[in-house]
C-alpha cells in the first residue's frame, strides 16, 4: 500500500516503541519522515529499520534531542520545511509517564508537564500553519494511565487527549 505517498510526517518519540513503529509504517507507506528522539543509537535504529525496506536516505529526517528543549521543537518543524517543504502529519509520541516520586516534587512535576504538555503545544502551534496548507492531520498518542488511577497524574495526560479538538473544529 501507499496510502502516503507525498506525504511529510514527523514523529516525535521515533527512537523505540509506538514511535519507532509509527515512523517505520508511514515511511514504508511512502511519507518521507522525521525521525525523533534523545538516543542516537535508537534513531540510527529506527533510520535502518526505515532503510531496511528499501526506502531511500533522502526520506529520512532525523532529529536529536530532549522534545523538552524548545530549539528542538523548532529544528523539528524548520528542519522538516527546509528538507521536505511541507508537513502532512504530526505525530505528538514523546512523553513521560511514572518517575521516580512522580507528583511530589515541584522538579519531578515540572519535567512530566514540560514534555508531556508543553513540548506538544508548542510544536503544535509551530506547525499548525504548515498541516493547516496541506490540510494535515495531527496524532497524540497518550497512556491507558491518563484514564485510570496510576503514579502520574491522569489530569496532564487528559490534557493532551483533548488539546486538539479546538484545531479539528476550525
Amino acid at each position: 500500500m501507499s496510502r502516503f505517498v507525498n506525504k511529510v510526517a514527523i514523529v516525535t518519540g521515533s527512537s523505540n516503541g509506538i514511535g519507532q513503529a509509527a515512523a517505520v509504517l508511514l515511511a514504508s507507506e511512502g511519507a518521507s519522515v522525521t525521525i525523533h528522539g534523545r538516543s542516537e543509537e535508537g534513531l540510527q535504529t529506527t533510520e535502518k529499520l526505515i532503510l531496511d525496506k528499501g526506502i531511500p536516505s533522502e526520506r529520512i529526517l532525523s532529529v536529536r534531542g530532549p522534545i523538552e528543549d524548545e530549539k528542538v521543537i523548532e529544528n523539528l518543524v524548520e528542519k522538516t520545511i527546509e528538507k521536505f517543504g511541507k508537513i502532512n502529519v504530526l505525530v505528538n509520541n514523546a512523553g513521560v509517564v511514572g518517575l521516580p516520586g512522580d507528583f511530589k516534587s515541584m522538579e519531578a512535576y515540572e519535567y512530566i508537564h514540560e514534555v508531556n504538555i508543553k513540548s506538544i503545544v508548542k510544536l503544535i502551534q509551530l506547525a499548525e500553519p504548515h498541516l493547516e496548507k496541506t490540510k494535515g492531520n495531527i496524532v497524540n498518542v497518550s497512556s491507558i494511565a491518563s484514564i485510570r488511577p496510576e503514579k502520574t497524574d491522569k489530569g496532564v495526560l487528559r490534557h493532551v487527549q483533548g488539546r486538539p479538538r479546538p484545531l479539528h473544529e476550525k
